[in-house]
């Protein structure tokens, strides 16, 4: 179902064994949803949609940096969960086959990076960034099956940043798009700190695309705030007004998004990947509230806290929106649809 066909309904949050740990991420596939979270450095895979026992994974992972580093879930195509980490040597990959779990080295990586991942067809594609002496680094590394395993396809340095470098506390963002696969950091240029694009076929060959904004926002350090790609558009936070705002970047134009609290700080922007439903943190002194806004409908708060709010990625299950998000616990808020009159 389109989900700008639907307005959301109130939040309620869903119990799970991820509220003993943090950086819960969801993966649906069928019937199934699939989570994976982190409790100290122990990584642990559970069934969100059923009572199935909780697994560990692997250990020594390594998370945090105001919720840009933590571990990523998705499912291949046989419907096996995938598992994306970083630990102390770099990334790494780990695979669900039968009752347990292939764990595997993606690359080198120079230790505890930042990184993103999505399927192209059968094949992994994982960007992370890395610093390597004085050089920050982008690279991309692709798994691709075979019988009895999987094996590394490719990897190799895609960018590397200039005497400035690339901004090592912002999560790089990856998305496999119908045409292309689109990769997107935060690059840093003197003091500036915009978004740079990198574009390719099927993740072996990469094209340099450039700045995509041009707010020449200069924060004075790293941000700790990636951006987040869609099918169309790329979204990011920018302070180039004095004030953070999520813009929404298309070819054609950078769009500054419409709080629902014009005093509040915008941040740590999530998405649906077709785009048709975005989040943000909304800011203030004393209070972090979850955002969302359903297509062209008006925002509306999906959680708030005193403390720390660090949100995953929305996912879609049957008609619902589950967003998970980390506090001094993980969280995870389903969010019920509603379709409009006349569907």
């Amino acid at each position: 179902m389109p989900m700008w066909f639907c307005t959301l309904a109130l939040a309620a949050e869903l119990p799970g064994p991820w509220t003993a740990g943090n950086y819960l991420d969801l993966a649906a596939r069928d019937a199934a949803v699939h989570a994976t979270w982190v409790e100290g450095d122990t990584l642990r895979y559970a069934r969100a949609d059923t009572t199935s026992a909780t697994e560990t994974v692997a250990s020594g992972v390594v998370s945090g940096d105001g919720g840009q580093m933590r571990p990523e879930i998705l499912v291949d195509k046989a419907g096996r969960p995938v598992i994306v980490y970083s630990t102390a040597t770099g990334p790494q990959v780990a695979l669900r086959e039968g009752d347990g779990w292939t764990l595997s080295a993606l690359g080198q990586g120079g230790g505890e990076v930042l990184l993103a991942a999505a399927y192209r067809g059968a094949a992994l594609v994982v960007t992370w960034l890395a610093r390597e002496g004085d050089k920050t680094t982008v690279h991309v590394g692709t798994q691709r099956p075979r019988e009895g395993g999987t094996y590394l396809g490719f990897s190799d340095t895609v960018f590397t940043g200039g005497a400035d470098g690339v901004c090592m506390c912002c999560k790089p963002a990856i998305h496999s798009r119908a045409e292309e696969l689109v990769l997107a950091f935060r690059d840093a240029d003197g003091p500036e700190r915009e978004i740079r694009l990198m574009s390719s076929k099927e993740g072996n060959q990469w094209t340099d695309m450039g700045k995509q904004t041009h707010g020449k926002w200069s924060p004075g350090g790293c941000p700790a705030d990636g951006p987040v790609l869609t099918e169309t558009t790329l979204l990011v936070s920018d302070a180039r007004t004095g004030k953070r705002v999520i813009y929404e970047v298309s070819r054609q134009e950078e769009r500054a998004l419409a709080p629902i609290d014009a005093t509040t700080e915008m941040l740590q922007p999530r998405a649906l990947p077709d785009g048709s439903l975005l989040a943000w943190v909304e800011a203030t002194p004393g209070m972090n509230r979850l955002v969302t806004r359903d297509g062209p409908s008006a925002p509306q708060v999906v959680a708030e806290t005193a403390g720390r709010l660090e949100p995953g990625d929305p996912i879609v299950v049957g008609q619902d929106i589950w967003f998970p998000w980390s506090g001094e616990r993980a969280h995870l808020e389903r969010v019920e649809t509603v379709a409009p009159p006349g569907f």
